[in-house]
């Protein structure tokens, strides 16, 4: 008798042994089918990065005066929900806005609601934005970054 032990594959990576994918089949281990290696391969594809919780950040991360403003967008799409949003507290809004998780504070949160300082919960990634400041020739003449909390600073198309 030959035992042997396939760990769990990795997000997105089938795993091999000898050139060879194996799963599991009820009880038993067989070779996995085409269509099986395909769908572990596209769990990498389906990552959410900005659904991703900042374990450290808290709502005290995010800009009051970005918060109100989301507030207010979300009552002009939702007009039949504007006496009842006006009962709930931040973290039900954002909840209910699917910024947030269970009122744990997403990356998402922090792109669009956080201070300017709260994008040190992402790093190594970054959240700029660069405009190139043109003339009316259409030449660039200079430059500007922009960061957090970018739901302020710019009207998003859907809310």
């Amino acid at each position: 008798m030959i035992m042997f032990e396939i760990p769990a594959a990795l997000k997105g990576i089938p795993t091999s042994w000898n050139g060879h994918f194996f799963g599991r089949d009820g009880e038993s281990l067989g070779p996995l089918k085409l269509n099986e290696i395909d769908l572990i391969r596209g769990e990498a594809r389906n990552h959410d990065w900005s659904a991703e919780i900042c374990p450290e950040a808290t709502i005290n991360d995010l800009d009051k005066h970005a918060i109100e403003k989301a507030r207010a967008e979300y009552k002009k799409k939702h007009p039949d929900l504007q006496s009842e949003v006006d009962q709930w507290d931040d973290t039900v809004f954002l909840n209910k806005a699917k910024v947030t998780i269970k009122g744990n504070i997403t990356n998402a949160a922090i792109i669009l609601l956080g201070k300017p300082e709260s994008e040190a919960f992402l790093l190594p990634s970054i959240a700029k934005m660069s405009w190139i400041l043109r003339n009316d020739q259409n030449i660039g003449q200079d430059y500007e970054h922009f960061g957090p909390p970018f739901f302020i600073k710019y009207q998003p198309v859907i809310w």
